[in-house]
């Protein structure tokens, strides 16, 4: 019996990538984020503190033309209410753009006093930060 040393061994790695696109196509479809998907300008605050990880939120989102948005669809005062007495158990988020309307910002304010005891988080900007 005689072994011919002089030929070459070769592995095919194209298996092995297709594998490793289609785990990264998989990751990427399945990753949730937790911003808000509008485009709101967060006003500053060098007195910001972060938030804990992994904490349950509603977020709520106030566009700069005080329109109010849990997710992508527009609610109204008593829907807001719905959804803060259906999750009780969720720390209520506000993410609203600094020109939006004070208005908007303190009618929020009252349903949240109301219905979360005044216990919420507003978001700023951290990129002014000390």
């Amino acid at each position: 019996m005689k072994f011919d040393f002089d030929e070459d061994v070769n592995i095919d790695l194209t298996p092995l990538i297709d594998v490793i696109f289609m785990l990264l196509i998989f990751f990427i479809l399945t990753t949730t984020f937790s911003k808000p998907v509008l485009e709101v300008l967060l006003p500053s605050s060098k007195m910001a503190e972060a938030g804990e990880k992994g904490t349950k939120e509603i977020l709520i989102t106030v566009t700069n033309d005080g329109k109010i948005y849990y997710g992508e669809s527009i609610i109204d005062s008593h829907k807001l209410t719905e959804i803060l007495q259906s999750n009780p158990d969720k720390v209520l988020n506000l993410f609203i753009d600094k020109s939006a309307p004070f208005e908007s910002f303190v009618h929020i304010l009252d349903v949240a006093k109301k219905e979360r005891g005044g216990k919420f988080i507003i978001s700023t900007d951290v990129k002014e930060r000390l």
